[in-house]
């Protein structure tokens, strides 16, 4: 089972995420890490302060995919 969670900034995803987490003890991946992990490798031209709609460009193909699999 695949669970996306989607919303503006600031309206609870990632605590609505743990809280699946903690009771059906599934994995889950947050866009926030792969942004930051993305950033840290120097393999983009993103920022920590990037605009979410460079952001959804730039990882939405990857997330895409990884769902597929």
């Amino acid at each position: 089972m695949i669970i996306l969670i989607a919303g503006d900034t600031h309206t609870g995803k990632t605590n609505l995420a743990q809280k699946l987490l903690e009771h059906f003890k599934i994995p889950y991946l947050s866009i926030d890490h792969l942004k930051m992990g993305l950033i840290r490798s120097g393999n983009s031209d993103l920022t920590p302060e990037s605009d979410d709609d460079a952001l959804t460009e730039r990882l939405w193909p990857i997330v895409r995919e990884m769902i597929k699999t």
